[in-house]
């Protein structure tokens, strides 16, 4: 069977929208799965969603990589953060065990493979956690990373760029389920928008799935329970804001 990758980010604890997308990617036939960091962070499900990751990559069925709200919990990273985000993380600190912390203390920031890299925020310095949200910031990301594929995530909008004919990234607004080519000749920076918290004024979770071989990229867009997942927020004490971020997806 050809390999079918699926690319998920910026989970933030968001159990409902991560189950609507397994189910869906099994349906769709991903057969490996890669999550590109912020699995914490903003939403009530901390502890099921890494229990629920670290047996995947333990099983070596996924890979996984650090992101910003992940150091955040073992770090003091998040006082750079806005109010609601590091109200979210103290709180997410006081729901996980020793054995949570170390699996993200664990998370490599960056994971290169022959022709494609994974990363959270851009391969350019990706501790500093800087977004790819235009051509020359995903010029900078493909130029460091130096692979064919580099797939982030960050920045909570779905957004490809490619290579022109004279070496600058032009942005390309994906639409959902529609086969994209994207052939190896070019350099290609795929940010495949967050599952957990979408912020494109649609609630519905992002993912994307790569096949290497047949060289196409599909973004999809999955509805999921957002109204339970807000409420969950909200019985949880942590701030309004971010239970009704997820009803609108604003």
């Amino acid at each position: 069977m050809s390999e079918r990758i699926g690319l998920f980010a910026d989970l933030h604890s968001n159990l409902e929208a991560y189950e609507a997308c397994m189910t869906r990617a099994e349906e769709l036939g991903v057969n490996r799965m890669v999550f590109l960091g912020d699995i914490v962070g903003y939403n009530a499900d901390p502890v099921a969603i890494i229990d629920r990751i670290a047996e995947l990559v333990e099983a070596k069925k996924a890979i996984a990589v650090l992101g910003n709200h992940d150091e955040a919990i073992y770090k003091d990273s998040h006082k750079q953060m806005n109010a609601s985000a590091n109200t979210a993380i103290e709180w997410t600190k006081t729901q996980l065990k020793e054995n949570h912390i170390e699996f993200l203390k664990n998370l490599p920031l960056i994971v290169n493979e022959e022709k494609i890299c994974f990363v959270h925020a851009s391969a350019q310095n990706p501790a500093d956690w800087n977004y790819v949200t235009d051509s020359m910031s995903a010029w900078h990301c493909a130029q460091h990373s130096g692979k064919n594929y580099t797939f982030v995530g960050h920045a909570h909008e779905q957004a490809l760029f490619y290579q022109s004919a004279v070496g600058k990234l032009i942005r390309f607004a994906p639409h959902p389920g529609d086969e994209i080519p994207v052939l190896q000749h070019r350099q290609w920076v795929g940010v495949v928008g967050s599952l957990g918290q979408p912020r494109d004024g649609n609630p519905e979770a992002c993912f994307a799935v790569f096949e290497p071989e047949t060289e196409v990229l599909t973004f999809h867009r999955t509805p999921y329970d957002h109204f339970s997942a807000a409420e969950k927020v909200r019985r949880a004490g942590l701030p309004e804001d971010l239970a009704n971020r997820l009803i609108t997806g604003k």
